[in-house]
């Protein structure tokens, strides 16, 4: 099965489910509310941000914390929102073109929890056009969909699925699934079947299926199209009320299209997690990797969670994430950081070492007024410690950093207005030699946006 068939696969049996959902809910039978003290397990050995970003205003879209609880009952909420600014590199090259741009989108929100089953979705359509037209460039799409379902079979038995998919041009530097520079639309894809079982009232079992899809719909690219199936399995102790230890195994399929060949990664990883509140949560993942082709290399993931509810109807309340401008007046501060080995976004280049660190940061200063902060930072290197990169002539490393700040005004409950202001600096290392693509196309881009956004 083609990459572009299984993601219309997974669209498609997700609009169903949520269709059906729609249609008529039974309530289903099932014992009172347990002591949920430990939380949801964590990523597992999944690195990468805390949350994606708009890629005009830096807010939270696709890829973030969403989770519907159980109990919760149903919410409907749909948004639409026009920013428009000035962009000085549309094309994300060196000594790009600048233009005047428009980006209009809408966003449907929808949750849903009961006794046994939850759900949590967030999807977004629009465009960025271009006034100017740099290189023929009219516009550029924006389509993500991030899923959430969770279904108790039994008190002990829980599944979990998650997907989190986009549609675009436009680079996303918080994760590895995306390229950092231009090569025309792609499709990435990200999805987690999970079973969750507990063994004895403080041990849990986890096991895991993930496939992460990348695919470009230029054939110039497509020789960096990737798909990458892996198994999990983790093993959950609560130690304390508020801590929990782990171990996991993680064995993942490389399948690169790019010539870099078909290669496994094997991860050993310890793992222990602090909630020093419900809204206030850190954890540290640490361990080693094993790729195929000799590489040995540690595992390092840290991660650190802070909500405050909002202030009043122009706040996020007690009951959980809200759309629209609603949901730009709350204070938290989201901040994950990893060593892994990745795979390397150079055609025919394998296993890159890299250092990324992703922060998301709002802070409510008024009832009305909240100031937010999207950053990533990260740090590769397509190193000579494997056989296939040291028959492409060397070492070639990248470093890439994005930072976004914004200041939100909430008109009323319903209308807000933004304003903001977007960095971004690619470039290749000082240790890059001439056989390294990045060498020659290092790029900044300056973007500054106003908009208006309106919840119904």
């Amino acid at each position: 099965m083609t990459i572009p068939n299984y993601c219309r696969l997974a669209l498609i049996l997700t609009v169903l489910v949520i269709a059906g959902h729609l249609e008529g809910q039974v309530d289903l039978s099932a014992p009172e509310p347990e002591d949920q003290t430990e939380a949801t397990p964590s990523s597992d050995l999944a690195p990468g941000a805390p949350v994606q970003t708009r890629p005009d205003e830096g807010s939270p879209v696709a890829g973030g914390k969403i989770s519907a609880p159980f109990y919760m009952g149903r919410r409907l909420q749909l948004s639409a929102s026009v920013n428009g600014g000035y962009d000085d590199n549309v094309l994300l090259i060196p000594n790009g073109s600048p233009s005047w741009f428009a980006n209009p989108n809408v966003d449907l929100g929808y949750q849903f929890g009961s006794p046994r089953l939850a759900l949590d979705l967030l999807a977004r359509g629009g465009i960025i056009y271009y006034f100017d037209h740099p290189g023929g460039l009219n516009y550029d799409p924006t389509v993500s969909l991030d899923f959430t379902l969770a279904y108790k079979a039994t008190p002990r038995l829980t599944f979990d699925f998650t997907t989190s998919s986009f549609y675009g041009a436009q680079p996303d530097f918080t994760t590895a699934l995306s390229p950092t520079r231009r090569r025309g639309n792609y499709i990435s894809s990200q999805n987690r079947l999970s079973a969750r079982y507990e063994l004895s009232p403080r041990l849990t079992s986890v096991t895991g299926f993930f496939l992460s899809a990348l695919e470009y719909e230029s054939s110039a690219a497509s020789g960096s199209d990737r798909l990458q199936p892996a198994f999990s399995q983790q093993l959950r102790y609560l130690w304390q009320p508020t801590t929990t230890v782990s171990g996991a195994y993680r064995i993942t399929v490389n399948g690169n299209q790019g010539g870099g060949g078909e290669s496994t990664t094997q991860s050993l990883v310890a793992g222990l997690e602090q909630s020093f509140s419900p809204r206030f949560q850190v954890g540290l993942h640490s361990g080693v990797q094993f790729r195929s082709g000799g590489q040995i290399r540690p595992y390092v993931e840290t991660s650190l969670r802070y909500e405050l509810a909002g202030q009043g109807a122009y706040g996020l309340g007690q009951t959980g994430r809200t759309f629209g401008p609603q949901s730009g007046n709350s204070t938290f501060i989201a901040w994950t950081t990893d060593y892994s080995i990745e795979e390397s976004d150079v055609q025919n280049r394998t296993g890159r070492e890299t250092f990324r660190t992703n922060l998301l940061l709002n802070y409510a200063m008024t009832e009305r007024i909240s100031a937010g902060l999207a950053l990533s930072y990260s740090h590769g290197d397509n190193g000579t410690n494997n056989q296939i990169n040291r028959a492409l002539g060397g070492s070639s490393t990248e470093t890439t950093f994005y930072i976004t700040p914004s200041v939100r005004y909430a008109i009323t409950p319903r209308c807000a207005v933004n304003v903001g202001y977007n960095y971004i600096d690619v470039s290749g290392g000082s240790n890059s030699t001439a056989s390294n693509p990045l060498r020659f196309n290092s790029y900044t881009r300056n973007r500054y946006f106003a908009g208006i956004t309106y919840s119904f």
